[in-house]
């Protein structure tokens, strides 16, 4: 068809095509002839979705010689323009090992978007956990890269604009760690992806080192407890209406250290006086805007006995009414959510009628600037501080942890914070 052109032994150069790269990933070249006879262009060029590697370079090269056997066979017409007879071949390497077709990578997107579909399906991942972090925190960080074909130029992308960002570095970590888990599950599923390619930073990226006194600080987990009801009495006084409103449900969430999803769903039949049982079977998520079952999908029964505080809290609030299917703690009928708290706990943002944006300090954050408090800590102290307050008053380990829904252990090493003044006993 084509008469061929001089030829050195092992060179990948042939007369009317040539393997190449671009920006690391292999290519066919087709001369000029061949450009303009099938594709009415001076120059054309065929990505082969392949990183340019020495296995990757051979297979690439056999594809190139078979195209050009077509090309120059004298009956003609052998060569497909269309490149899916070279395509779809299996060429077999010296040592016998199969290698992929060349067909395209595929992109992050795709991959992703079926990745956390499979461990939402696969319960690995709550619903809520599915929606905030997967969907919304992460996807947000990978989405300059969705489009991309998922290989190893991306992964470097990938890594390269992670590593240069500042802040979120926890975030960062914990997202090498999922798209680590992608790659292996990709490679499981057989869907074009070879390599774990985020196995080596996923273990070696370095969350930044802080200072002995910054360590201190924000391992202050919990409020006393002085500076716990210091905090309830001033939502209880406080001159704002939408603060006072809460003042039941945070002194509720002091006194038992519940989940806020768990004290949202709560109903009057959950609370059982008479043999004196709370029951936390479901929680409120705000980001999905419906109930669902508590964190560790277990009925959990909180025993109030001899918690005067509480019993009373719970009583007065009672008298108001006679309807057990009512929510404990509603927002003119309807649920409480997260944002509402950290309103009246933080801050509250707002633009005034003159056009600016204005913040003013919740409860919690006036106390910790006026000094009346340790510092300033986020509304889920709650429970932290429920259990240190227990544990710190020498309350059975066992019925704390299973009261909170938690194991010893992680009561521990998650919420507890120690009382330094006490001693051990001279026993």
């Amino acid at each position: 068809m084509y008469s061929k052109r001089p030829n050195t032994k092992g060179s990948s150069r042939l007369a009317d095509v040539n393997v190449g790269t671009d920006k690391g990933s292999l290519r066919l070249q087709f001369s000029t002839r061949v450009s303009q006879e099938f594709y009415g262009k001076r120059q054309a060029y065929k990505g082969l979705g392949r990183s340019d590697t020495p296995e990757n370079k051979q297979w690439a090269d056999g594809i190139a010689r078979r195209i050009q056997a077509d090309i120059d066979h004298p009956d003609g017409g052998l060569f497909d323009p269309t490149l899916a007879k070279y395509l779809d071949i299996k060429p077999m390497l010296a040592t016998v090992t199969q290698l992929p077709t060349a067909r395209a990578l595929p992109t992050l997107g795709e991959l992703w978007s079926k990745y956390i579909a499979w461990k939402l399906q696969t319960q690995q991942i709550a619903e809520s956990t599915h929606r905030t972090l997967y969907q919304t925190t992460y996807t947000t960080l990978l989405t300059p890269f969705l489009e991309q074909e998922f290989g190893e130029e991306t992964a470097s992308l990938i890594i390269n604009t992670l590593n240069a960002k500042k802040t979120g570095k926890h975030l960062i970590k914990t997202l090498y760690g999922a798209l680590s888990s992608l790659s292996l599950w990709a490679i499981n599923n057989n869907l074009g992806i070879n390599r774990d390619y985020f196995n080596e930073i996923k273990e070696s990226y370095r969350l930044p080192k802080k200072s002995q006194q910054l360590q201190e600080e924000e391992d202050y987990k919990a409020y006393t407890l002085e500076e716990r009801d210091i905090i309830i009495n001033a939502f209880y006084e406080s001159n704002k209406k939408h603060e006072r409103e809460v003042a039941n449900l945070i002194e509720f969430l002091f006194l038992t250290g519940c989940r806020h999803g768990e004290a949202f769903a709560l109903r009057w039949k959950d609370i059982k006086f008479d043999s004196g049982w709370i029951i936390f079977g479901e929680s409120y998520s705000y980001s999905l805007k419906k109930t669902k079952t508590t964190k560790t999908e277990v009925i959990r029964w909180f025993k109030m006995k001899g918690m005067n505080r509480l019993i009373n809290l719970l009583k007065t609030l009672k008298e108001k009414t006679e309807n057990d299917d009512e929510l404990v703690f509603s927002n003119k009928g309807k649920y409480y959510d997260s944002p509402k708290i950290r309103v009246a706990w933080n801050h509250n943002n707002r633009v005034n009628e003159d056009g600016k944006a204005y913040s003013y300090p919740g409860v919690v954050s006036r106390l910790a600037t006026q000094g009346l408090i340790h510092g300033y800590l986020k509304p889920y102290s709650t429970r932290h501080t429920f259990i240190s307050i227990q544990a710190n008053n020498g309350a059975d380990l066992g019925l704390l942890a299973d009261s909170c829904g938690n194991s010893v252990d992680t009561l521990i090493k998650h919420y507890l914070q120690p009382d330094k003044e006490r001693v051990l006993k001279d026993i």
